[in-house]
């Protein structure tokens, strides 16, 4: 079979598995060594380390797994002992195909070679005479089988790799035979095997209408009302950063967005009540008949909200629908049935929603998992419908965005704001913090404005500090200025600025000219701190504290908390000035002829060395990031305090040390949400715990 397109992409990043392709679609490498004929039913690849594939004989009496190495890899297992006798290698492709009799991790599953052996399994399960059928198999972790007797399907049967694994589902089945689902036939703890009644009846498919799934919302609803019989685990959510470093390696143009996606999916999950949940709910867990639905495959069961269910069946639905298959009547029908049986004032829509994004962002790899054409483009389509729900949730919707995107209705708008005439208009969504904030860009005929929104409602304070500080001198011609504000709207809550000119400093700091550019943002910051304060609003050494608390109490380096506290202690009192209190070098834009701070939403009234040393900080963090050296641009912090220094006198060399160490500290959380910063923490905490420690600040190393 020929390669598709992405899959011939994905073997040309991965040089080092040559047998990539063949294991992609293993049953063409099972036909060339005479195999019978085969279906895969498991992928599971870890780019640069290995590719493993499941297969089953069309006639569901054996399996095989395909695994493909690096060289390295591949000569260790090349010399298994175990492998001798039955393994086919393909030594120039480092490819391996190992029958299921030489399983290694999965027990349960090496008996099933052997009469004597799965007969006694058999026995053990109470299913003692029964023919076995391989339904699916996943190497080294599970194979799950079906159990026929003279008169037809009698089991399930689940072998398991894991003890956790095994045991999980023993309480799943039991806690499903409890509440009136599947009966428990028989469990085998040597073999990880755990045996059910089979159920009778067709999968729920959206093809076949909604009345099946009325059937199965109200047989959820029965199952969360029905108490636990057995102890089950609290149900926890995987971290979504997992699944966007899992996504970016296997597709490198979906990194940025998947991660930025994981970000805003990192606040927890909603948990308002427990109940037992399935805890991998969709269609293709319920068994449906004519007059009920059935739930199986409990092997996830958990203590958890109900919401977990209900989002992660619509997540599947949204999953069908970018494949083609229209689910609205299947998603109403759904929540009809489960509200119909009294369900639904126990089971928050906030919560729902929350858990239906999650669940669909997990499923951006499944096409490629499940091998189906086109996989690629489904995991953008899967990202794209993640962001949509993401946005229109009710957690994290912004009142009025949809109406700031209307092109028509904002050009008279804007044009009554600003007092000019717009005559044409475009509107592009620059950047959003789903439930925060949103960034509006509008354009035409040579002029650009921004749009600057929050969940809040409208901004007043912003708008009007900025048009004081270019009042006060800020305003461009001096070689330091602020945008200028067009105007505010309260329908949609927006205010609008001028897009200013030029390049942010952050995509200059590689350049040959850094340093000059980074020279004028010392001097433009020195003028902001020293224009005359426009707000009352202010920011202490205490609100620094309160923010680190924030970012490591009670986490693993929650010791910076106190080496932080002790290091702001001894500090003396200084004059406040106005500071723009977020300040690094994304909020500088560096033209020509002038440079511009933007996003002096937090400006208040404090310690000039806070923003100093925020900006000091951010450049350590970068170098870590880029390098693992945290003095990469300390030439440039030089030049920064050396452009500071032509406009006002500094704060004391040691006070913007300990101002930068501390904020410093606050990147061990901000590094959580990204996952190109991910690899800096412990050397952040190694840094701030070194500098802020008990040595007074003036002992401190030296910048």
């Amino acid at each position: 079979m020929p390669l598709r397109a992405e899959d011939t992409a994905l073997c040309a990043r991965d040089p080092v598995l040559p047998g990539l392709a063949s294991v992609l679609d293993a049953t063409d490498l099972a036909q060339c060594a005479g195999l019978p004929p085969t279906r895969q039913s498991y992928l599971r690849y870890k780019p640069g380390t290995s590719c493993v594939a499941g297969l089953i004989s069309e006639k569901g009496d054996t399996a095989w797994s395909v695994m493909t190495y690096p060289a390295d890899r591949y000569a260790e297992v090349r010399l298994r002992p175990s492998w001798a006798d039955g393994a086919i290698c393909f030594d120039d492709i480092q490819t391996v195909l190992v029958p299921l009799r030489l399983e290694r991790r999965l027990r349960g599953g090496r008996v099933l070679a052997h009469s004597e052996k799965r007969g006694a399994l058999l026995d053990a399960l109470g299913l003692t005479g029964c023919a076995l059928r391989i339904l699916r198999y996943k190497p080294g972790r599970r194979i799950v089988l079906r159990a026929d007797g003279p008169d037809g399907p009698r089991a399930a049967v689940k072998l398991h790799a894991d003890r956790d694994a095994f045991e999980a589902a023993a309480d799943g089945a039991a806690h499903s035979a409890a509440m009136g689902g599947a009966p428990l036939l028989g469990l085998s703890k040597a073999h990880g095997a755990v045996a059910v009644g089979w159920l009778t009846g067709a999968v729920l498919s959206p093809r076949d209408g909604p009345s099946g799934f009325a059937h199965a919302g109200r047989a959820l609803a029965a199952a969360h009302a029905t108490p636990a019989t057995t102890m089950l685990a609290d149900w926890t959510p995987q971290d979504p950063m997992e699944f966007a470093a899992s996504l970016g390696e296997l597709l490198p143009d979906l990194a940025a967005t998947a991660t930025r996606l994981a970000a805003d999916l990192l606040p927890p999950l909603p948990d308002n009540r427990a109940a037992p949940v399935h805890g991998d709910f969709s269609p293709d867990q319920v068994a449906i008949t004519r007059s009920q639905a059935r739930l199986v495959d409990w092997d996830r069961a958990a203590w958890g909200d109900p919401a977990r269910d209900l989002g992660s069946f619509l997540a599947a639905l949204d999953l069908a629908q970018i494949r083609g298959t229209p689910t609205e009547a299947a998603s109403e029908a759904l929540r009809a049935g489960y509200d119909a049986a009294g369900a639904a004032a126990g089971v928050d829509d906030d919560a729902i929603a929350a858990h239906r994004v999650h669940a669909l962002f997990a499923l951006a790899q499944d096409g490629f998992r499940a091998r189906r054409p086109g996989w690629a483009t489904e995991a953008q389509h899967v990202l794209d419908k993640t962001r949509r729900l993401l946005w229109a949730s009710p957690r994290h919707i912004i009142p009025g965005l949809p109406t700031a995107l209307s092109e028509r209705i904002m050009r008279p708008r804007i044009e009554a704001a600003s007092g000019q005439a717009v005559p044409e208009l475009s509107a592009e969504l620059v950047r959003i913090k789903p439930g925060r904030r949103a960034l509006v860009r509008y354009s035409g005929r040579g002029r650009a404005l921004l749009g600057k929104m929050s969940a809040k409602g409208p901004d007043q304070s912003a708008p009007r500090i900025q048009a004081r500080l270019r009042a006060a001198g800020l305003d461009g011609r001096k070689g330091v200025g602020v945008p200028e504000v067009v105007g505010t709207l309260s329908d949609p809550g927006i205010w609008i600025q001028e897009e200013v000119p030029g390049e942010p400093l952050g995509a200059l700091l590689h350049d040959s000219d850094a340093a000059s550019a980074v020279k004028r943002t010392g001097r433009a910051l020195a003028t902001l701190h020293a224009t005359a304060p426009q707000t009352e609003r202010s920011w202490s050494l205490q609100d620094e504290l309160d923010v680190v608390r924030r970012a490591v109490d009670g986490g693993p380096y929650a010791d910076l908390l106190d080496s932080a506290k002790r290091a702001l202690a001894a500090l003396p009192a200084t004059e406040p000035q106005g500071l723009h209190r977020d300040f690094y070098f994304d909020q500088v834009i560096v033209d020509a002829c002038a440079i511009w701070l933007v996003d002096l939403d937090l400006y208040a009234i404090g310690d000039p060395a806070i923003d100093i040393g925020n900006f000091c900080a951010h450049l350590i963090e970068l170098g870590l990031r880029n390098t693992g050296d945290p003095m990469q641009f300390d030439p440039l912090r030089h030049a920064f305090l050396d452009g500071y220094e032509t406009v006002q006198t500094p704060p004391e060399r040691e006070r913007i040390e300990t101002l930068t160490w501390v904020s410093l500290t606050r990147h061990v959380r901000i590094a959580t949400r990204f996952e190109d910063r991910r690899h800096t923490i412990p050397a952040i905490a190694t840094l701030c715990r070194a500098q802020l420690g008990a040595q007074p600040p003036s002992a401190r190393a030296a910048m």
